[in-house]
């Protein structure tokens, strides 16, 4: 997802809007230093996993921002259904994990800022 994210910051450059990709390359222990740092900075959070959304990373970003800095979040990632097996770009497509959906979900985060 970190390759999607950066395609989708690259497009967004060219709309005018700027957009920080951060790693957080572990669900626990959480980087809430990172994640609240970030979000109070940009005002808005987007987060892309290739994963399903409840009970991973973008549940527990939800939980930290909660508490901590409340910001607009959306989430891209698998929407509570059952994996399938493909061929990754066709996977992405079938799970609205492609760049295009995350620059869909900053748009739609940045109606809410």
């Amino acid at each position: 997802m970190v390759h999607e994210a950066l395609t989708a910051a690259d497009e967004l450059a060219r709309e005018g809007i700027s957009a920080r990709v951060v790693n957080i390359h572990t669900v626990k222990p959480l980087d809430l230093d990172t994640v609240c740092t970030c979000a109070a900075e940009t005002g808005a959070v987007v987060v892309c996993e290739e994963h399903q959304i409840m009970g991973g990373l973008g549940g527990a970003i939800c939980e930290a921002l909660a508490q901590y800095c409340c910001v607009p979040v959306e989430l891209v990632g698998i929407q509570d259904r059952f994996g399938e097996s493909g061929k990754p770009d066709d996977l992405l497509k079938a799970y609205n994990l492609s760049a295009s959906d995350v620059i869909q979900a900053v748009h739609n985060v940045l109606k809410r800022k």
